[in-house]
């Protein structure tokens, strides 16, 4: 079993996207995980505003509950526009089962 964190977010402003991104990164420094762990900067085109995107699968439960809290607070204090954050247990480690979604925290 694998434990995930995924976050698609919008930001007003380049810098809070810069700020999340490298909140994400030191959260994760030294965390045993799986695969690759991705977090990315971008643009959305259509809204005319910064994104960034998050997944990383970790290998102990409790740093998937560490970065899932630390991404929805922060949503709050930089804050977000719009975008989630979800958890998620993984069998991709065991055998071919779907993940499943135990938590997500969503602004619209």
């Amino acid at each position: 079993m694998k434990y995930a964190v995924q976050a698609n977010l919008i930001f007003d402003v380049p810098a809070k996207r810069d700020q999340m991104s490298q909140a994400i990164t030191d959260k994760i420094a030294g965390k045993l995980t799986w695969g690759s762990a991705i977090v990315s900067s971008g643009f959305d085109d259509k809204l005319q505003k910064p994104t960034t995107s998050t997944e990383i699968r970790f290998e102990n439960e409790a740093d998937m509950d560490d970065l899932f809290t630390l991404i929805k607070n922060k949503m709050a204090q930089l804050p977000v526009l719009k975008g989630s954050v979800s958890k998620h247990l993984c069998s991709h480690d065991e055998n071919p089962r779907p993940c499943v979604i135990s938590e997500k925290f969503e602004k619209v």
